[in-house]
């Protein structure tokens, strides 16, 4: 019998349950994960049902008091749309007391003393978030006109990037090791997070962490970006409406254009002037780290890094339009034999690693739910089968870790050749549409967003 403080340490600080071992994470017998995960989904769901709002009406509504299997959860898991769910004049209107009160519905921590008077844009009141509570708020690229707000905490980033140290520092090297952070220092998008967290955890020390521009990737940017796509699909472009603080920040963006544009080749020439040779962590998109590799390639670089570097892609390819040798081309410029592929996304706090069989080995605190498409139904957890991939993140403390999202997988239940046990996932990841569209998270558009938003700004400003 495991007790209940066990089963929140498995579900809450997994790599101290499993004793900072990677092996024990992954060689579980699948029963004995199967029991664990539905005794720690008990705790969780009895801990939140009536404390987060919109997951007690959701319950009701459905009729569930108590979980009694694993497959009782699954009328609980969030569709995307819930995290856009609020009226979308709230961000063009800079009403966040509003789109404060919206969020409180979804986690447990209080909001009712947030002052958001002062809030004149969405980087503005998720910096109010940010100093003022425990939450760490990650949005979407808004590419359907509105923008996602993921809640998670900092604790939940702070812990999962103790385990992503196993994976880069396995000696436990208080020192930590470089990071190449090919984007922006700081942000709030699903990518942008992991920044903050690679730099304390993993570079250990404001001079290791190398990034290709210093300052903020902004999500009023992106959120511009994303309403000027929606308006021109609509015909509709001279109706977007600019506020007077949007235009003060051209010069802002401008210097963001030439960082994340023109910038790249500049980045991997200081790369090699300063860390030749020695050993990197990086972390990035497909397409990003692909654009660095060409930027490397038009320069002569090669190598450039100590063998033993980790690199994970993660994100796939913003439009699948990469050539088949992409991640050669990559492990080429960094000089590591191999890459780190890693299925990630933002609604669920893990970085699932690719193994040498080509399986996406889940991390033992998600809970795996394979939908039906057509239906929506769970199906059996049970040899290779094929659907849309749902969630279940016992790490999520403070927000409920339901989610379905838009992946169209193949998973396969029984243990792995390369001996972990946990349920893994096929390279071939396709998207599901939606009659709301595909605001799918990501930081692949990031130099395009920011030409879109400046050439309209600069034509709103003539």
């Amino acid at each position: 019998m495991t007790s209940d403080e066990d089963l929140l340490t498995f579900a809450g600080n997994p790599i101290e349950y499993f004793g900072h071992s990677r092996l024990a994470m992954h060689t579980l017998a699948p029963r004995r994960l199967a029991e664990l995960q539905l005794a720690a989904l008990k705790l969780r769901f009895a801990a939140l049902r009536d404390r987060i709002p919109i997951l007690r009406t959701l319950a009701e509504e459905q009729g569930i008091d108590e979980i009694r299997s694993l497959d009782d959860a699954a009328p609980l898991l969030f569709p995307h749309t819930v995290y856009k769910s609020y009226p979308a004049r709230l961000l063009v209107d800079n009403r966040f007391d509003r789109l404060t009160t919206w969020l409180s519905r979804l986690v447990t921590v209080d909001l009712s003393g947030l002052d958001t008077t002062g809030c004149a844009s969405i980087d503005g009141w998720l910096d109010l978030i940010d100093a003022s509570t425990e939450l760490r708020l990650a949005h979407s690229s808004g590419t359907t006109g509105t923008m996602s707000f993921i809640p998670h905490s900092a604790v939940e980033y702070d812990r999962l990037y103790e385990i992503v140290r196993l994976d880069v520092i396995p000696d436990r090297d208080p020192e930590g090791v470089d990071v190449v952070w090919p984007s922006f220092r700081s942000g709030r998008s699903g990518i942008a997070r992991h920044a903050t967290a690679m730099a304390e955890q993993i570079a250990g020390h404001p001079d290791r962490f190398h990034t290709l521009h210093p300052g903020l990737l902004s999500a009023d940017v992106m959120f511009l970006a994303g309403r000027l796509r929606a308006a021109a699909a609509r015909g509709e472009l001279d109706r977007v409406e600019i506020s007077p603080a949007m235009r003060q920040r051209r010069a802002e963006f401008e210097d963001a254009l030439h960082a994340t544009g023109r910038g790249m080749g500049e980045f991997v020439e200081r790369l090699a002037d300063t860390l030749r040779g020695r050993r990197v962590a990086s972390l990035s998109t497909w397409d990003v780290f692909h654009g660095m590799a060409g930027a490397g390639a038009a320069r002569g670089l090669r190598e450039l890094f100590a063998p033993d570097s980790v690199v994970f892609p993660g994100g796939g390819s913003k439009a699948g339009v990469l050539p088949d040798d992409w991640a050669r081309g990559v492990a080429g410029f960094f000089g590591v034999p191999q890459l780190q592929l890693v299925y990630a996304m933002v609604e669920v706090i893990s970085l699932n690693l690719l193994c040498e069989n080509a399986g996406y080995h889940l991390e033992p605190w998600l809970i795996f739910y394979l939908l039906d498409p057509g239906t929506g139904l769970p199906l059996p957890r049970t040899g290779t089968r094929t659907g849309r991939a749902a969630f279940l993140d016992l790490t999520a403390e403070i927000h409920w870790g339901g989610f379905v999202s838009g992946d169209e997988v193949t998973v396969t239940w029984d243990p792995c050749p390369c001996g972990r046990t946990t349920p893994r996932l096929g390279t071939r990841i396709g998207r599901f549409g939606g009659t709301r569209g595909d605001d799918k998270i990501t930081c692949a558009a990031t130099t395009e967003a920011l030409g879109e938003a400046l050439e309209f700004l600069n034509g709103a400003l003539v």
